[in-house]
């Protein structure tokens, strides 16, 4: 179900958070020394913008809207008309780091003049080993976490299956097509989970968590640990209230919004398209041929991003974005349901929300 603002500020709790600790991170370029180790300049603290979008899947030949960096392009436009602080994307940015297309994108991206950050999806490193991903990323490995300007932004990694109980394999090479029987997948291991406690319950700061799956969905293949996720949320609330305020995510390529335990929970639409089994040849006969992969796609005619701006107070609000079905073809044109296993509906749409939390 989609909420509008009014909606919202209903179900929002309008109260003051609990106070939390002055002070900035210093900002910069990605993961400086202070950000590393936690050091505060006198910079008093947010509010913070920062420029949210997920999967792009750029993939030329492929996806809609791949045949260039165009998409790319209008999104570090938007980060830089709206003087953000930094810019991050949910995951599967694209399928592969090795050719001349991926690494001028990842180029883009990388060297932008607003710092950018890196999730991995479960796409992320399908042409090539993980770890290369990283590297290529910038990232220091799948999870990560980083303070800047009073808020600790953690970076989780539900990128493992296992073939049997107990035994976690991370996506490699696009393994996790060619896996087990019976097999399951979107696991956080126990030694991730221990790290995600550690950063979270004993931060001096509010928590923004993002990861490429979803912590809050019911079905649309959500992380399978996931109440084990929100019970470390709920034990840092617990012990200092607001400080797990948001938890984002990107994968289903669904808007939504939804406050569960005092908590946003942000299912961040794709910037490009949504994916379907069901090939349809609803696109010109010509871009079908360019595009081999667009039969699978409903995608937008403009890149959908948000402006995320995070206030000391609690307060959260989504500047989001609007766009039209790419050629006019919508679900229902091309003979899909509306909605996916959750009820969420396929909209070129990001909405906007305007919130505190208490």
């Amino acid at each position: 179900m989609k909420l509008n603002r009014r909606e919202f500020l209903a179900t929002a709790a309008l109260a003051a958070p609990a106070a939390f600790a002055g002070g900035c991170v210093a900002g910069g370029s990605r993961f400086t020394a202070t950000e590393k180790t936690g050091a505060r300049n006198c910079a008093p603290p947010g509010p913070l913008k920062v420029c949210v979008f997920s999967d792009l899947h750029y993939r030329p030949g492929a996806w809609t809207n791949t045949e260039n960096t165009s998409f790319l392009e209008k999104i570090l436009a938007r980060a830089e008309r709206e003087r953000c602080d930094m810019v991050i994307h949910c995951g599967d940015l694209m399928h592969g780091v090795r050719s001349a297309e991926q690494k001028a994108l990842l180029k883009l991206y990388n060297d932008f003049k607003i710092p950018g950050y890196h999730i991995l999806g479960n796409h992320d490193q399908d042409e090539n080993p993980y770890r290369e991903t990283c590297d290529a990323y910038r990232m220091p490995d799948g999870h990560y976490s980083f303070d800047k300007s009073g808020f600790r932004f953690v970076i989780a990694d539900p990128n493992y299956f296992c073939n049997e109980p107990g035994k976690f394999i991370h996506h490699d090479c696009a393994n996790y097509f060619k896996r087990a029987k019976g097999s399951t997948i979107n696991w956080i291991p126990p030694e991730q989970l221990e790290w995600m406690r550690s950063v979270i319950v004993g931060s001096p700061y509010p928590c923004v968590v993002l990861s490429h799956q979803s912590f809050e969905r019911g079905n649309g293949r959500p992380v399978m640990n996931k109440n084990e996720v929100q019970a470390i949320f709920n034990e840092a609330n617990a012990k200092k209230p607001g400080t797990v305020r948001l938890v984002m995510n990107g994968h289903l390529h669904t808007d939504h919004l939804r406050i569960l335990d005092n908590i946003l929970y942000w299912d961040v639409n794709s910037a490009n398209y949504h994916y379907y089994k069901k090939v349809h040849d609803k696109y010109p006969a010509e871009y079908l041929k360019t595009h081999r992969r667009a039969g699978n796609n409903i995608g937008w005619k403009e890149p959908l991003s948000a402006i995320l701006t995070l206030w000391p107070n609690g307060r959260i609000k989504i500047d989001g974005a609007k766009s039209d079905y790419l050629f006019g073809v919508s679900p229902k044109d091309a003979g899909y349901l509306v909605c996916d296993e959750d009820g969420r509906e396929t909209l070129p749409l990001i909405q906007s929300a305007d919130m505190t939390l208490a």
